[in-house]
């Protein structure tokens, strides 16, 4: 333990909790480009009239040209180049102080991103840190950015080491961090419902394997209650099969204008389907150098499993709780075959844990130690990286176990508790648990 009482905590945080904003050559800021905040109003003024050309024809009409169009402009904020740059300048709302040099307002949103408030009364507000980025970037960028911040956490606190809380998306960044970096300035890791190794999500996605008959899951995914309610009455009065082909038109533009070209989303691919994928996306010339990063990223991802045993075998501390027994997605073809937290499949989260689909029980050949067997029988524990420190709550939906009190206590204890080590450490704080949530009403 260093001289301070307790070691500062980084948050490394998932997709949709860093404020990017686009900037002027000066560097001032000229819009909010993430997260999305989709038009209702704007949304339909653009595609009403190729509707209703639509509607008294009964075909297309340019109805679909002109949502892919919306779409894109309404996407273009995080548009991506094929060679992994962004299209413009943009820059993350960054907090380069602790907690406590926060503002009310910066507080208030950080806060509502990662409700740490409990840690916060453990360890002081002067010890946690917020790392911001954008979601899109390349791993590696990240990863530099994150190297200048921890240099300046040092410089605050004067530790030479810190813990790390990476969340969701955050996991992935921190790969590329620990490839580039090392580990010099790690004491502990905690994984909050990472990816570690991909998600069966984006693969469904770049493989286009998505129900696409069942649009109103799809739209529900995608856009608010209220936007959502509006085009799923839509689709009731559309002629035959053109909901159908405007989907599948549509995830050709998120493809094309954002998601081909972000080193973030490549570095979501599960291991196994990345060599065939980036066969078929990035073989061109405009994509080498996205591509020369990506298969530096896989191939450290692929190894992340054997570097954080060494990192342990060292002394550094890794901790993960995770989610399972959720189907992914509705829309997604994978949906019903693999256990997960509706986002990332526990496969990935937990590095190897073995698992039955959603409602189903592991085989007893598919058991390798039935004392790491989860109640419900659908999760073997042993097969993951760490089945020491892995925490699983079953049923948890990948956002909420931000507000599972036993999932933020299992993660508040390892980043404050040395004598928190492993699943066994406190009786209460077992390997299994339910699905939580706290919120009030």
């Amino acid at each position: 333990m260093p001289e301070r009482e307790y070691y500062p905590v980084v948050i490394v945080p998932g997709i949709g909790q860093s404020k990017v904003v686009q900037t002027d050559a000066a560097g001032h800021a000229v819009r909010t480009v993430w997260p999305l905040n989709f038009n209702k109003e704007t949304l339909l003024d653009k595609v009403k009239g190729p509707f209703f050309k639509m509607m008294m024809f009964r075909r297309d009409g340019g109805f679909i040209s002109a949502v892919c169009d919306t779409l894109a402009e309404a996407a273009d904020g995080i548009a991506t180049n094929p060679d992994g740059t962004m299209r413009h300048r943009l820059m993350a709302v960054t907090y380069p102080y602790p907690f406590s040099e926060c503002s009310d307002d910066e507080k208030r949103y950080i806060y509502k991103m990662a409700p740490v408030q409990g840690l916060a009364k453990q360890i002081g507000e002067e010890n946690i840190f917020f790392f911001s980025y954008n979601s899109f970037d390349k791993p590696y960028t990240v990863a530099a950015q994150l190297r200048e911040f921890t240099e300046m956490v040092k410089r605050r606190t004067g530790s030479e080491k810190m813990n790390f809380m990476p969340l969701s998306l955050g996991g992935a960044m921190f790969t590329a961090y620990l490839d580039a970096y090392g580990a010099g300035d790690v004491h502990r890791i905690v994984y909050f419902v990472p990816a570690l190794a991909g998600t069966v999500t984006i693969e469904d996605v770049f493989r286009k394997n998505v129900v696409l008959d069942d649009l109103p899951a799809l739209i529900d995914g995608m856009v608010n209650p209220t936007l959502a309610g509006t085009l799923k009455s839509v689709l009731g009065m559309m002629p035959e099969g053109t909901p159908r082909r405007t989907a599948d038109a549509a995830l050709d533009t998120a493809l094309k204008t954002v998601l081909t070209g972000s080193g973030a989303m490549w570095a979501c691919l599960p291991p196994a389907a990345y060599g065939e994928l980036a066969a078929k996306y990035l073989s061109d010339a405009a994509h080498a150098p996205l591509k020369a990063e990506t298969d530096r990223y896989h191939a450290a991802q692929a190894a992340l499993p054997e570097t954080l045993r060494a990192l342990a075998a060292q002394g550094i501390g890794v901790y993960i709780c995770c989610c399972y027994g959720r189907k992914l997605f509705a829309a997604l073809g994978s949906a019903g075959t693999v256990s997960s937290d509706g986002v990332i499949d526990v496969a990935s989260a937990s590095l190897g844990a073995a698992a039955a689909a959603p409602g189903k029980k592991l085989a007893e050949n598919e058991i390798k130690d039935k004392a790491y067997l989860s109640p419900d029988g659908g999760l073997d524990a042993s097969a993951g990286a760490f089945p020491e420190s892995t925490w699983y709550f079953y049923d948890q939906y990948h956002d909420s176990i931000a507000y599972n009190d036993t999932a933020l206590e299992v993660a508040f204890r390892a980043l404050s508790d040395e004598s928190f080590t492993s699943v066994r450490s406190d009786p209460a704080l077992g390997q299994f648990h339910e699905r939580q949530d706290n919120r009030k009403g």
